[in-house]
């Protein structure tokens, strides 16, 4: 991926970035609660695997990560806007998200175990990619 993918293609990497989070995290529940069997394993690693790939060339390859954590001063105006409005966009989803999940978690579970630790870790990668993925996912050139 280069520094002008276009939009449609961003948007596809941002789908697979957070479909491999998912599926991932789902992976991990799956062996905690049922059976850590070799397909589990295998596809939670490839997963694993197609995350940290999808990661570099979203959001690394791409500068996104850096200009959504780029300090205010070191950003013309345009940037700023782009960054905080996806600031914004982000973190309304996220709380949003972080709150289905956690009321999930006390309706179902009601006690903490090493899951919740995958599940913030999850939520946290989100939190912290979601800047850089509004961008990618709606801004025609970056």
């Amino acid at each position: 991926m280069s520094l002008t993918i276009s939009k449609s293609k961003r948007r596809l990497a941002v789908l697979i970035n957070y479909g491999c989070l998912l599926l991932f995290v789902g992976m991990f529940i799956t062996g905690k609660y049922l059976e850590w069997n070799i397909a589990v394993i295998v596809c939670g690693l490839l997963a694993l695997i197609m995350l940290l790939v999808s990661f570099i060339a979203l959001h690394i390859k791409t500068k996104l990560w850096k200009l959504a954590h780029s300090k205010t001063a070191d950003l013309d105006e345009r940037e700023l806007q782009l960054t905080l409005q996806s600031l914004r966009h982000s973190y309304i989803i996220y709380a949003i998200i972080s709150l289905l999940v956690i009321f999930s978690l006390a309706m179902l579970a009601g006690r903490h175990d090493s899951t919740l630790i995958i599940i913030y870790a999850g939520l946290l990668y989100l939190a912290h990619t979601l800047p850089s993925a509004i961008i990618a996912w709606r801004e025609r050139e970056v």
